[in-house]
């Protein structure tokens, strides 16, 4: 019986070529489309997951005198775990380094390790390919290496003993251990790992460590954090000598234990210093939209076609029921077209995924950790994807076909337009969606303008910054002239933090009327500081190399006058029994676009690691040459490192910067799939109408009048979709427009273009057919007319 279905379902499609292919494409360049992203969605939500007991293992870190949330945590914290908090079973701490050399032969090799205690292992569990996690990381100077690393080092994975050396100086390395490189998503993402160097430190208010625990089966997060306030009140609130009561001295937010599950760190919002840039669990929801939609228009272009078909394959329902074919049969029949179908657009799907995720990777900068089919759990799950996608695409059709009465037909009383309601409603729908779309992705697109040239309070742009200055030494000041004497050049400055910087510095400020300090954010310059970095002076003086006094000086932000009540008239206030303020400079925004300015303090130190130069006309790359051959004239053992304040916020944006770039790539994908289906359904309607057109013809219509009529019906249905689709749109951009401190205005403009883009599309998608029908030769119209006319005489 299947032998037979399959050779009815190859029949169909050799009578139906052209629709078939309609079909098939369709499918193929949804399921392609989803797959793709469904597998970016996959990965971002199984981040760590695929570690042992991975729901057992959380990360704590801290925060103190209202500094926000850090990722990392003191060192001191995991020494006293095994006497204080006995449902921790094990726990490990984590450091990261910057890039490193690794040389064999002399021939470097650049990696990023991370220094780990010899603990990790048992937390993190890694598949040793030789070596052990009890005695791994033991010695001082081991490392444990990925087999990737040690591929690419030696060739061979046979590298136990070896010696590798690392740095600059060169320090030999023994490797006592090789794990296998594994290709799941996670934030301890690496292929080097070596000894931790901790200091000793009891110092609670410190944050260099990355510590992670992992809990006995029987405990839960609650049971931690009940541990963790009992530490907090026991051990961290006496060293602080605060002289307020413990639940006072808790309300001011000096100190804050934060505990976060493993396989939230990388979807939950970064924290301070954190070990990774994560994702954005919003973007990750609206891409699992976006899979599902294109899904959806895929499903509904088949749905179409085949129910509008319907008339074609009437008689054969009919004359199957009267030959006592049961209806069972055919919803069978009907069902193992639909999956055939299917698998075929899943062959062709497989081509066009590996394109797409080309594309798809080249536009988004997302990196899918391996090949969409390199794992046989991709192409199995690929392939239930297509056979779960064929059955449900082929439900409705298949009832609908087998629900045919066989009097109704072999009588010649069936008629399709019961249903063209139906599928007008699936036309409404593909095309509200990918209106929707439209509207989304330049919305988005516009809020990325906006954020490029909003004001954050500063003048961010043609401010380069040298992040290593600090490797000058006694030549810092020889090299800033150097600098100065470049024309592009108009101020330089050293410092210690900059807006967007890696770095963070809170100090406590209180006048003699305040009873508790405020942590306040810290900036530390010199007396170029304001003008190089762009700070908008408001009231009072800069600061001054030759006034002595400046060195206890503050400059503060508005919102810090405010914080600290300072009045009207803040110049000359005194603070920390000492300082004393000399000016005020606007408020101004250093973490991004989705925070308000805090409250910001500047204080004056001229021995700053950072060297921040404004640039003037447009010389950078002329400037850019200057710089690294008057670096390398100094011969420091590393390159020099630099980067753009207005990068850095660029930076800030790469999520968004991603949503918009995957909305508009798929939202293309989502039209031509919509405008598959509607050139199906305009061919179908075109040939059904033959004879109206030709008659028409014969009494005079022009072309541009057939045009008219035939476009009539489609440009209702997509005027209907603009409607629908303006309030779904503006509604999800306003709601994610409130993500922004600093949000574009919603535009009709873009309302009204999508509408018209859209209608442009649709006309341009039917009228080839209208056209080509209305220009037909009458003659033979009315040759066919007089045949029909006898034929219903006779």
């Amino acid at each position: 019986m299947l032998r037979n279905f399959i050779t009815i379902a190859l029949r169909q499609f050799r009578r139906n070529l052209s629709y078939s292919i309609i079909n098939i494409l369709g499918l193929s360049l949804g399921l392609a489309g989803s797959f793709v992203i469904g597998s970016w969605v996959w990965q971002e939500l199984n981040f760590d997951r695929h570690y042992q007991d991975s729901d057992r293992i959380y990360r704590v870190s801290v925060s103190f005198y209202n500094s926000g949330a850090f990722a990392r945590g003191p060192e001191i914290f995991n020494n006293i775990l095994e006497d204080r908090v006995p449902e921790v079973e094990i726990a490990t701490r984590v450091q990261k380094e910057r890039t490193t050399n690794l040389y064999i032969n002399d021939q470097a090799f650049e990696v990023v390790p991370l220094k780990v205690d010899s603990s990790y292992f048992k937390v993190f569990n890694h598949q040793f390919v030789s070596g052990n996690a009890d005695h791994g990381l033991l010695e001082p100077n081991s490392m444990i290496i990925s087999t990737k690393l040690s591929f690419d080092l030696f060739g061979s994975h046979d590298v136990l003993g070896k010696l590798i050396e690392v740095g600059e100086d060169k320090t030999p390395y023994k490797i006592s251990g090789v794990v296998h490189k594994s290709e799941n998503p996670t934030h301890l993402e690496t292929d080097l790992w070596m000894p931790i160097q901790l200091k000793g430190s009891e110092n609670w208010t410190s944050a260099s460590y990355f510590n992670y625990v992992k809990l006995i089966p029987s405990a839960s997060i609650n049971d931690l954090q009940f541990r963790l306030e009992n530490l907090r009140k026991e051990l961290v609130y006496p060293t602080f000598e605060s002289g307020m009561s413990y639940d006072s001295w808790v309300d001011s937010g000096n100190y804050a234990f934060y505990t976060k599950a493993l396989s939230d760190i990388h979807l939950d919002p970064s924290m301070k210093f954190d070990l990774q840039a994560g994702g954005n669990r919003a973007n990750v929801y609206v891409f699992l939209m976006v899979t599902i939609f294109l899904l959806v228009i895929a499903v509904i272009n088949f749905v179409n076609l085949s129910t509008a078909q319907s008339a074609k394959r009437a008689k054969e329902v009919g004359v199957r029921k009267a030959m006592g074919t049961s209806r069972k049969i055919l919803i069978f029949q009907y069902l193992t077209e639909s999956v055939l179908v299917s698998l075929t657009a899943l062959i062709i799907g497989i081509g066009i995924s590996e394109i797409f995720l080309i594309l798809f990777q080249s536009f988004t900068n997302e990196q899918l950790i391996n090949g969409l089919f390199s794992n046989w759990h991709y192409g199995l799950a690929y392939f239930g994807f297509g056979l779960l996608v064929g059955i449900l695409a082929g439900v409705y059709p298949a009832f609908y076909l087998s629900s045919f009465k066989p009097v109704d037909i072999l009588k010649s009383k069936f008629s399709n337009s019961g249903k063209s309601g139906f599928r007008n409603f699936l036309v409404v729908f593909q095309f509200t969606v990918s209106i929707a779309l439209i509207i989304c992705s330049l919305t988005v697109y516009q809020q990325l303008e906006h954020l490029r040239v909003t004001d954050l309070g500063f003048d961010r742009e043609n401010v380069l910054v040298i992040n290593n200055a600090d490797l000058l030494d006694g030549k810092k000041e020889a090299f800033k002239q150097k600098m100065l004497q470049h024309n592009a050049v108009r101020t330089a400055s050293f410092n210690k933090r900059i807006p967007a910087g890696p770095s963070i510095w809170m100090y406590t400020f209180f006048t003699e009327e305040m009873e508790q300090g405020i942590g306040i954010q810290t900036f530390i310059g010199d007396d170029q500081y304001l003008e190089t970095i762009g700070f908008r002076l408001v009231e009072g003086r800069n600061f001054s190399n030759e006034i002595a006094s400046d060195s206890t000086a503050v400059i503060l932000t508005e919102s810090a006058v405010k914080e600290l009540m300072l009045g009207p008239n803040p110049i000359g206030a005194k603070l920390n029994r000492g300082s004393e303020v000399i000016g005020v400079v606007s408020d101004f925004s250093f973490k991004g676009f989705n925070d308000k300015p805090e409250p910001v303090a500047i204080i004056y130190d001229p021995d700053g690691y950072r060297l921040s130069i404004r640039l003037q006309g447009n010389q950078e790359a002329d400037f850019i040459e200057y710089l690294n051959s008057e670096w390398q004239a100094l011969s420091l053992k590393d390159p020099v490192s630099y980067a753009f304040i207005d990068d850095n916020f660029e930076q800030l944006m790469e999520k968004e910067k991603t949503l918009g770039k995957t909305i508009a790539f798929f939202t293309s994908i989502a039209i031509f799939i919509s405008c598959l289906g509607l050139f199906g359904l305009a061919a179908f309607t075109t040939e059904q109408r033959q004879k109206e057109i030709g008659i028409r013809k014969v009494l005079g219509a022009s072309v541009g009048t057939v045009v008219l009529l035939l476009n009539k019906g489609f440009t209702k249905l997509v005027a209907i979709s603009v409607i629908i689709s303006a309030p779904l749109a503006w509604y999800l951009m306003n709601l994610w427009l409130q993500n922004f401190q600093y949000k574009t205005d919603i535009n009709i403009l873009i309302f009204i273009l999508s509408g018209f883009a859209a209608m442009f599309i649709a006309w341009l998608t039917v009228s080839y057919l209208s056209i080509a029908a209305a220009a037909a030769n009458p003659d033979r119209m009315k040759i066919r007319i007089l045949m029909s006319v006898l034929y219903w005489k006779f």
